[in-house]
Parts: C-alpha cells; sequence; structure tokens
C-alpha cells in the first residue's frame, strides 16, 4: 500500500484513538478539505449519513483540527439518555430543584464544555421541548439550570450528527424548522462505504494491523479477496466492515484470508433472481444455453467468491472461467442504464469542491459587520475595509480563488457590491450585471441554494464561480459570497480528479 496517496489528517498523536482518519476517496478527501477549513472557525457543523459511516470520527477530527483543541470535548448521544434526565444533563440544576436532586446540584454538559465542543449525536432524539433549549443556546450563547432564573454565559461550539432525514422530520412537525437552520450552517454528508470503494482497502489493512496487534495474530488477506470485499455493499458502513475484519483475525486457521475462505466471514448475497432460472418461451437453444451458463457462473461466484472455486464446481479450467466471467461483466455493464458516466462523477466532485469553499467562506464571515456596512454602504466605513481585508486574507491563504466579493440586493431587485476582494475592483454600491449563468446562481443564492456556475464570461474574465448565502442569527439571508475560479484551476483540478479515477 502506497501510502502516500492516502490523506489523513494525523499528529504526531494519531486524530483517532484507533486509527488515521482514511480519505483516499474523492468524496471523503472533499471532507476532509471542510474539517480543516472548519477547525479554523467556530461555526455550527451538521453531519448526516447512515449508522456506522464514521460520523463520530469527522467529529473528532474537526476538534483535532480546532483551535479550540486542548479544551473540552464533551460526546452526547441523545437518544442514549432517558427523556426525563436529558435536561438536567445537558442544562444542569440547583440544588433542590426537583426531588431526588443531588444536594450539591449539577452542572449541566453545556457548561462543562465551555470554550470547547460539544458533540450531539443523534440530534434528532431530543424531545421538542428541549429543541427549544437548545435553540436558545445557540442564538442567545446561554443556558439556564432548572430551578435557577439567572441564565450563565456559555461558549461552545456546537457539532450535531444524525442518520435520518432531517428535512423530512421538519415536515412532518417532529423537529424544529428553526433549530434545523440554525445547526446546518455547515453540512457535512458522508457518503455510504458501498459509494466509496476506494477506501475499503485501506481501512481493512488498518483494521488488520489494530486486530492484529491487539489479538497478537499475523492475518493478511490477498489482493483478490481485498477485491472481493470491495464489491460487498456493505450496508452496516465502516462499523460492519470493522466487525468483519475483527472475525476474520479472530477465527482465521490459517494466517492468509483467500478468495476461497472469504464466504466464511461474510453473509451470501446470492439473489432471489440468480437463483431461479425462469424461460418463459422458446427461445434458440444456444442462446438458451449462453442463458443457464450466464446463470451459473454468476451465482458460482457469488456463492465461492472464488474464480479458481466456482470454476472447480463448475469443471471449468481457472483460464476459462476468467474469460467467461470478464465476458459476462462486460456484457452487463454495456448494458446497464444507470451506470454512471466518468464525466458526470468527476463534474459532481469539482462542483463539491467549489461548493463547500464558498460555504465555509460564507461560515466564516462577522454578521454584524456584514449589517453595518449595508447601513452605511460607503467607502469610507471602516466595516468595509474590515470585510475586504477578511476577503483578500482568504484568497490569499487559500491560493486556488482569484477573488471573492459579498453581494446584496437592492429594493429593485438589482445585485449591488457590498464588499470584495482588494484584487476587484468593485466600489460599496456598485451594481453587477453579468452573464445569465452568473445571475441565475446569484438569485439562487439570495434563495438560499448554494451553486456553482458553468464557465461564463464577463467584463472580468472568463471564471467558474460559486455562490452561498449568508445568513444572520435569525436565519434570514442578507447577502451572498462568491468566489471566481480561473479557467486554469479548473483544468488543473479536473485533471487531477480524473487522474485519480483512472
Amino acid at each position: 500500500m502506497n501510502t502516500q496517496e492516502i490523506s489523513t489528517i494525523e499528529t504526531k498523536e494519531s486524530i483517532f484513538a484507533s486509527q488515521p482518519f482514511i480519505a483516499q476517496s474523492l468524496q471523503m478527501k472533499n471532507i476532509v478539505s471542510v474539517i480543516e477549513k472548519v477547525g479554523k472557525v467556530s461555526s455550527t457543523v451538521l453531519i448526516v449519513g447512515e449508522s456506522g459511516v464514521g460520523k463520530e470520527q469527522v467529529a473528532n477530527a474537526i476538534y483535532r483540527c480546532s483551535k479550540r483543541k486542548g479544551k473540552p470535548f464533551i460526546k452526547i448521544n441523545c437518544g442514549a439518555i432517558p427523556e426525563s434526565l436529558i435536561e438536567s444533563e445537558l442544562f444542569g440544576y440547583k440544588k433542590g430543584a426537583f426531588t431526588g436532586a443531588d444536594a450539591s446540584g449539577k452542572t449541566g454538559y453545556f457548561v462543562q464544555a465551555h470554550q470547547g465542543i460539544i458533540f450531539l449525536d443523534e440530534i434528532t432524539e431530543l424531545p421538542l421541548n428541549l429543541q427549544v433549549k437548545l435553540l436558545r443556546v445557540l442564538q442567545e450563547k446561554e443556558v439556564t439550570p432548572i430551578g435557577s432564573s439567572t441564565p450563565i454565559p456559555v461558549d461552545v461550539q456546537i457539532i450535531a450528527a444524525t442518520n435520518r432525514d432531517l428535512p423530512k422530520l421538519v415536515k412532518e412537525g417532529r423537529f424544529r424548522e428553526d433549530l434545523y437552520y440554525r445547526l446546518n450552517v455547515v453540512n457535512i454528508y458522508i457518503p455510504p462505504l458501498r459509494e466509496r470503494k476506494d477506501d475499503i482497502p485501506h481501512l481493512v489493512n488498518s483494521f488488520l494491523e489494530m486486530f492484529n496487534r491487539l489479538y497478537h495474530k499475523e492475518v493478511h488477506i490477498t489482493k483478490d479477496a481485498l477485491e472481493l470485499l470491495k464489491d460487498y455493499p456493505w450496508y452496516g458502513n465502516i462499523r460492519e466492515l470493522k466487525n468483519c475484519i475483527e472475525r476474520m483475525v479472530v477465527i482465521a486457521d490459517t494466517s492468509v484470508i483467500n478468495t476461497e475462505n472469504i464466504n466464511l466471514y461474510l453473509p451470501k448475497t446470492t439473489t432471489e433472481e440468480n437463483s431461479n432460472i425462469q424461460i418463459y418461451d422458446i427461445i434458440p437453444m444456444k442462446e438458451a444455453l449462453e442463458y443457464v451458463e450466464e446463470k451459473l457462473i454468476v451465482m458460482a461466484i457469488e456463492k465461492y467468491k472464488s474464480i479458481n472455486a466456482a470454476a472447480k464446481i463448475l469443471g471449468l479450467t481457472q483460464p476459462t472461467m476468467s474469460r467467461k466471467y470478464k465476458k459476462i461483466k462486460e456484457k452487463r455493464n454495456k448494458n446497464n442504464p444507470n451506470k454512471i458516466d466518468k464525466s458526470v462523477l468527476i463534474k459532481n466532485e469539482l462542483h463539491n469542491h467549489l461548493q463547500s469553499i464558498a460555504t465555509v467562506i460564507a461560515a466564516s464571515l462577522n454578521i454584524d459587520k456584514i449589517i453595518k456596512l449595508k447601513e452605511n454602504l460607503t467607502i469610507e466605513n471602516p466595516e468595509y475595509h474590515y470585510l475586504q481585508n477578511k476577503l483578500t486574507k482568504i484568497r490569499v491563504n487559500e491560493g486556488k480563488i482569484c477573488w471573492s466579493y459579498i453581494w446584496i440586493l437592492d429594493s429593485n431587485n438589482r445585485v449591488i457590491n457590498l464588499a470584495t476582494d482588494e484584487k476587484l475592483k468593485m466600489v460599496p454600491g456598485e451594481e453587477y450585471i453579468g452573464p445569465p449563468e452568473m445571475m441565475d446562481a446569484i438569485y439562487k443564492g439570495f434563495k438560499g441554494k448554494v451553486s456553482v456556475t458553468p464557465l461564463y464570461t464577463d467584463k472580468y474574465g472568463q471564471y467558474m464561480s460559486s455562490i452561498a448565502p449568508i445568513r444572520d442569527e435569525d436565519q434570514n439571508i442578507i447577502a451572498i459570497v462568491g468566489a471566481d475560479f480561473s479557467v486554469d484551476y479548473i483544468n488543473k483540478h479536473t485533471k487531477k480528479l480524473m487522474s485519480l479515477l483512472s
């Protein structure tokens, strides 16, 4: 394994207690980029993804990269605390607040996490009445213990996580809409493992090393067996993969796991389609034989997880089996209407990358200074120079942005410049009128959508732009932030994505 090709966030002390944060796939590399940027600010983060994808590990990574590292980091599973206790656990209580209360009272988790980070896992399990109190923490930066009328100021960054569909729960009235918007400042979606198979070999090697060390064994896995693990759907994601590797290390009778014995550790995946051969009409004998042969080969491969073993069962030589199975896969790929075009995947990854940059810039801006500049939109306003310096510093630090800008809409729906990077020569109050692609993205931004333009040309040159909304504390959109990327950078990054996918 070439560890130089793996993106990790590590210090001498591993970011995770047991293994590094492995990000070989394009999706996870984008997440690494967002984590590094979020670590520089204190924005609220919402992590979403299926059970077992590693949401807590991402929260750990944010803490390790954060300027709050070394301060308290408190993790709470909202679904594991009884509803009758969760309020007192989160917000604390004064002595004598209720029957059975500790005589000395209790300091809640939010106060304990002062100046640090609090991680609220399974946030959707929080009762509606406590969602109101959490919203107050986010808005007022204070908590009021049970039995007290005196609020306690707290400086806490909140990271929330869920494996459920939050917009659906909001629509059903099971989760407060205002709280959802306050939590969803920086959204990190972790794709399931079956959608980022490039991570699997490196996770397998990491888990093998861990469990070999734990159980004093030296179990290894062959390259062919590793390919089978990549093809397995892993509906339990990293958690399921980790358990599978531990099972391998514990019960293996040999030091090498190959394709012939790997089925001992994986559930059977033979589908009903493959286990029932059905012919509904008269067809030529040659076509029928080819049909039956294809079914038998696929069934044998799925059952025995090995071309060698399947070839023995069917009475074929290994080269013949390999040739026939390769032909079947080519035929199925050709006939698969849902096959993802590599160019589409590259485009999606490019857009995700550019969107994450604009989102993090929006989260890092000072809302109060934007509001004050809107009230007095002149170049003499000190808030203008503050924001201009901030945008310029972002451009210099990023190294890939041509320039960035903050724009607003006036009463006539015109796009008006608020502040720009010093490299972009626009004055406060100047109207921007651009090509349709750019104007469409800008108006989407004012409707709350993060978007990326196609390549377009305006009076400043040829660019792709990423636009993100800027919200105030009440989640009202007060402006949009944009970042422009040159053709050279887009071409360079696209080539990088193509090389990673090849």
